[in-house]
């Protein structure tokens, strides 16, 4: 439950590097030469957590893949791993076991080789439910784990589990040595190009270049300083001064107008679904016909332009469009089309029928809800809002009880499919947050996870798909990426799939400090 919680907090304020499109509309925003030295000095609006990284915890998204190495990553391109750690891999025909290959050169900054009981360490504790890992449900699966020698291992699963690389990329692996003392900051050690050198809580992070990195020749900055700024419109200052180079919890907005000033870029990340929830044993939304009339009565091609600027999609699938069986038609199952909404509610009986709905206290957040306020009315649909803070809405999330029957809800998409269907609380079978009980949807979820080859994969999906669209609980109104901005005095920034950033390699064209 924390894991789902802090994904759906990941995705209002994480970000991760260049996907699919130029947000500046292909004008030159290219960082200067690449040149050694120098500190970096960058911020966010969350403190560091230093005992949570395997929870995904947003206060980490620019320390922990910069100090700490996973296994592998997902390429955010081709959606295919690469390794890092892991040097090679055979995944089984039927997906029920991998066999490990570690790579032989990789110290951890105390100076001990990594080996694979290090490894087998770190998945036990994503195992253990007290640690509240994001990859604790595809973690469970594993029955065996074996090393064979200090770089090779065999894990082992209960069923197919070719989404093993989801669980790898959220991952990093920790040093048993020292793994109590990563809580309190003083011992953060990882194998990542930079050190944790220290942490002053609220204050900052200072890493250091690990000097004896793999090809620390690669490593192209001494320092850097990461800055905690609570206040988003500040880091905005702050980057606009100079005293930054980059910042994470800005507001899109804020970001878009300062991108369109000399000297800065944005950064357009893998980002978030945004879908309207509707818990199927509360009335109105009971009826199937209600659910499917609210997601036609929603103009979601508003959306994407009043509120995000055009730098979103409207659609009607949660999942990457890079996901094995994605339907572009599917996508676009639900357009506007409120009359049809209208024959829907008089078919159901329905009529001006009033509910609340829960949305986060954002800005964002709550200018999607007044579009959907108005697009409800015009279909005589009387939605009232329940704004909460990131802490309440987690918590009911964590209790399944978000206490009213719509819920506007914020959720990464950065998983695949098959292990989406297996985690996020709105997907899941068992205990699911909208309440849904239905044998021929546990059968849809299970089969999305168990299949092993494209071809079963893209027909799992697509019946997934078309079912999840029929019963309408919690259909997409937009996906879109995370926008930060960045001086373009500052490359090499480097995404990964969960939204958090690499800066091991990142440099200044006019080092700093």
């Amino acid at each position: 439950m924390a894991a789902a919680a802090g994904m759906a907090l990941l995705s209002t304020a994480a970000c991760s590097a260049a996907t699919d499109s130029d947000p500046n509309g292909g004008k030159d925003t290219a960082a200067g030469p690449v040149r050694d030295g120098g500190t970096l000095t960058v911020a966010q609006t969350s403190d560091a957590d230093p005992g949570s990284f395997l929870k995904t915890s947003v206060g980490n998204i620019l320390s922990e893949y910069t100090v700490l190495e996973t296994l592998t990553l997902m390429d955010t391109k081709t959606g295919k791993p690469k390794g890092v750690l892991a040097k090679s891999w055979k995944l089984a025909p039927d997906a029920k076991s991998i066999d490990i290959t570690l790579r032989d050169d990789v110290t951890f900054h105390s100076g001990r080789k990594l080996t694979a009981r290090d490894v087998i360490f770190t998945l036990k504790k994503v195992q253990d439910p007290a640690t509240g890992a994001g990859g604790q449900a595809i973690a469970e699966q594993i029955t065996s784990m074996k090393a064979k020698g200090d770089h090779e291992l065999k894990l082992t699963f209960s069923k197919p589990t070719p989404n093993v690389f989801d669980l790898f990329e959220m991952a990093p692996i920790l040093n048993p040595a020292t793994y109590d003392d990563y809580a309190a900051g003083k011992v953060v050690d990882g194998t990542g190009r930079f050190a944790w050198k220290s942490w002053t809580p609220g204050g900052r992070i200072v890493l250091t270049k690990y000097a004896k990195y793999r090809d620390a020749e690669n490593t192209h900055l001494d320092k850097i300083n990461i800055q905690v700024i609570n206040d988003p419109t500040a880091i905005v200052s702050a980057i606009r001064s100079g005293r930054v180079q980059y910042g994470v919890g800005a507001a899109a907005l804020d970001a878009r107008s300062l991108s369109q000033q000399p000297g800065y870029a944005l950064l357009s990340s893998g980002g978030s679904a945004i879908p309207l929830s509707l818990d199927v044993t509360k009335a109105p939304f009971d009826k199937k016909e209600v659910r499917q009339a609210v997601q036609y009565a929603i103009d979601r091609r508003r959306i994407v332009q009043q509120v995000e600027g055009g730098h979103a999609d409207a659609t009607s699938l949660p999942w990457k469009k890079n996901a094995v069986g994605y339907d572009a038609a599917q996508a676009k199952h639900y357009g506007y089309q409120p009359d049809k909404a209208k024959k829907l509610l008089a078919k159901a009986g329905v009529k001006g029928a009033t509910f609340k709905v829960v949305t986060l206290n954002t800005p964002e957040a709550t200018s999607i809800f007044q579009i959907v306020k108005n697009n409800l009315a015009a279909v005589g649909l009387n939605a009232k809002p329940e704004v909460l803070s990131a802490t309440e809405y987690d918590g009911r999330i964590a209790k399944r009880d978000m206490g009213t029957p719509a819920v506007l809800m914020m959720n990464s998409n950065a998983l695949l499919p098959a292990s989406a269907v297996a985690s996020r609380p709105e997907f899941v079978p068992n205990d699911n947050l909208l309440h849904v009980k239905s044998p021929a949807y546990t059968k849809l979820v299970k089969n999305v996870t168990d299949a092993t080859t494209p071809a079963a994969q893209k027909k799992a999906l697509h019946a997934y798909n078309a079912y999840f669209l029929d019963q309408a609980f919690t259909v997409p109104l937009i996906t879109r990426p995370t926008l930060t901005v960045r001086s373009t005095s500052v490359g090499g920034i480097a995404p990964t799939q969960t939204g958090f950033l690499n800066l091991g390699q990142a440099w200044l064209s006019e080092p700093k400090g």
